[in-house]
């Protein structure tokens, strides 16, 4: 789970080289380096460990020696091959040191390539995949770079973003991509690529997606993009950047920003989508979907994005009465298929490049399956793959983990639902009241929002406990579960999620004084059911926290309460979600943990 970038201009590009890294620093990484070329043949390098700051800083302190320097290849990396240190770290260079090479994602026959290379006599210095691909360039060079890494192409296998610079002829870039997502960026005589659009696009709005199989050729003469080893013309796209979206502001974290984001992002997602008024909702990606001729809907996602698919398959069934199934999509390739022209097939990614879902998104495709995918960047690998996509107008994400994609997901999900049960012309009072509802979604939340005080005070008196569970029934059991990862991810906890009823059976064995429980009981039809739970714990002396509905008649029985709007049960999973974020966050940065970059932690999963 890297990230490339390489860059050429007329000038030096030290600045742009640093602006990138900081610009990367929202990522988890454990290493980070750069090389540089000059017409003279020349190139230096330079590696750092861990954060790609650490680069920063030295790349400024040897400033002078590189500032003549135009041509940049970097990398940060996150190691799937070889320990963390810096002989793994890259650029990967041939046995000659002639070639100079950076990869995404993963070679899957690079043992059997070593082998047949190390037979040879060729010698490797650490067990990366990446290595392999440099020695292999020098054993089939033939002639020029771009003729050899044709011939590269047949050999390996599995998925790449590669990016090369011959030392003999510095002055060209060549880069080859199958999966790995890379855009070509430019700008005026500048001409970048990078597998990361947020470390550039506040640089320039230019940028060409570059699709499988192509191969992005940067030279004297400006670049060029083969397909099949032809030439190709490709439209150039402009970005939407949003400059405030890298801003910090007031807040200490940039979760906690992003959590108060979410009224904000709860216009994005229904502008021009609900029309409130006219009780209607309107979608032009919708509307292609056949849905009175759609029988069940199968759901491919992972971690928060399957945590968001499974409350969703609560709406889609309860709501538009569509039997709803989700995969995780790790196990989906790998299961056997029963395939009905009567099923659609909807992906979802909060990180937008996601090599599992993309995997299983060209299997569903391969075999002619309906597809539809719901994304929030626009020239993404999902968007372009997909037969239908959804776009959720909710900006950019900066912290590691999820919070604004997980309440996106949730209320396009939510919107789809009442958009398929108007369409399958269902009970049209309960879709008006839906409506009317989510109307009042925005004041909910900023009233959530205004009792953050009070959650943190008792985020930070739970934070002592070094185990939890998350007790919680229906739709709202998967959200236990998302607030369980949440809390894994960030405070390091251990931490469990369970439906509240199953406490009676094994998880009980395992509650003491010293394992508090968080139980959710808003109002619903399983209110009194919950109070049964509650009388289980309370009658052992067990702590227990409750998130409740303000008017909740048993509120004085708790140990530990926080209160949510009333409201209806749809609306209630947003409000809930928003303290438990909250909750998590201040339980973190009670703990000292490194909120917005939690350890081993990457934005974007690109290896299976």
């Amino acid at each position: 789970m890297c990230w490339i970038f390489a860059y050429k201009w007329d000038k030096s590009a030290v600045n742009v080289l640093i602006n990138w890294l900081k610009n990367l620093e929202y990522r988890w990484y454990d290493s980070a380096w750069i090389s540089v070329f000059n017409d003279n043949k020349k190139d230096y390098t330079i590696k750092s460990l861990w954060r790609v700051s650490n680069l920063a800083t030295k790349i400024m302190e040897e400033n002078k020696d590189i500032q003549n320097f135009n041509i940049w290849i970097a990398h940060t990396r996150w190691a799937t091959h070889g320990g963390v240190e810096i002989k793994n770290t890259h650029p990967h260079t041939s046995q000659n040191n002639r070639f100079f090479l950076v990869h995404n994602w993963i070679i899957e026959n690079y043992i059997k390539l070593k082998e047949q290379l190390t037979k040879k006599w060729y010698h490797f210095y650490w067990d990366t995949d990446s290595e392999v691909v440099a020695k292999l360039i020098e054993d089939l060079f033939e002639k020029d770079l771009e003729t050899t890494l044709k011939k590269v192409k047949e050999i390996i296998t599995w998925a790449y973003a590669l990016v090369v610079v011959d030392i003999e002829n510095p002055e060209t870039i060549i880069a080859l991509k199958l999966w790995s997502p890379l855009v070509l960026w430019f700008s005026w005589k500048e001409v970048f690529l990078s597998s990361d659009s947020n470390a550039l696009s506040n640089m320039t709005q230019n940028y060409i997606p570059i699709d499988d199989n192509e191969m992005v050729i940067i030279d004297k003469n400006w670049y060029k993009i083969l397909n099949s080893w032809v030439e190709i013309k490709k439209e150039k796209i402009n970005s939407i950047y949003y400059d405030k979206e890298n801003d910090m502001g007031s807040f200490k974290h940039f979760m906690e920003k992003e959590i108060f984001e979410i009224p904000n992002i709860i216009d994005n997602v229904l502008w021009w989508r609900v029309f409130f008024d006219q009780k209607e909702i309107k979608s032009n990606a919708l509307d292609k979907i056949d849905i009175k001729n759609i029988d069940k809907i199968e759901i491919i996602a992972s971690w928060t994005s399957y945590n968001a698919w499974l409350i969703a398959s609560y709406l889609f069934e309860e709501i538009a009465e569509i039997q709803t199934i989700v995969h995780i999509s790790t196990e989906f390739k790998y299961k056997k298929q029963f395939i009905s022209p009567k099923t659609l097939y909807i992906f979802i990614s909060q990180s937008w490049e996601t090599a599992d879902s993309l995997e299983c998104l060209k299997m569903v495709k391969n075999k002619w399956w309906n597809t539809f995918w719901v994304v929030n960047v626009v020239w993404s690998s999902i968007a372009r793959l997909t037969d239908n996509w959804l776009y959720t107008h909710s900006w950019v994400e900066i912290w590691v983990a999820a919070s604004k994609t997980f309440i996106w997901q949730l209320l396009t999900l939510f919107i789809m639902s009442l958009y398929f049960w108007n369409k399958r012309n269902l009970d049209y009072n309960k879709y008006i009241d839906a409506l009317e509802w989510l109307k009042t979604l925005k004041d909910d939340i900023n009233k959530t929002l205004l009792d953050a005080r009070k959650i943190k005070e008792i985020s930070q008196k739970y934070s002592k406990y070094k185990n939890m569970f998350f007790l919680w029934r229906n739709m709202f059991y998967p959200l236990s579960m998302e607030w369980s990862l949440k809390c894994k991810e960030i405070t390091y906890n251990h931490t469990e999620s369970y439906s509240a009823w199953e406490l009676k059976h094994w998880p009980l064995s395992l509650i003491d004084e010293n394992f508090p429980s968080i139980l959710l009981n808003p109002d619903s039809k399983l209110y009194d059911k919950n109070i049964s739970s509650l009388k289980e714990i309370q009658a052992r002396k067990w702590k227990v926290i409750w998130i409740i509905s303000s008017w909740d008649e048993h509120k004085n029985e708790y140990d530990d309460t926080i209160e949510i709007p009333k409201t209806n049960k749809y609306n209630s999973l947003f409000t809930t979600w928003v303290v438990l974020q909250l909750f998590a966050y201040y339980m973190a940065d009670e703990l000292g943990r490194e909120i917005d970059k939690p350890r081993n932690l990457a934005k974007s999963v690109t290896v299976e």
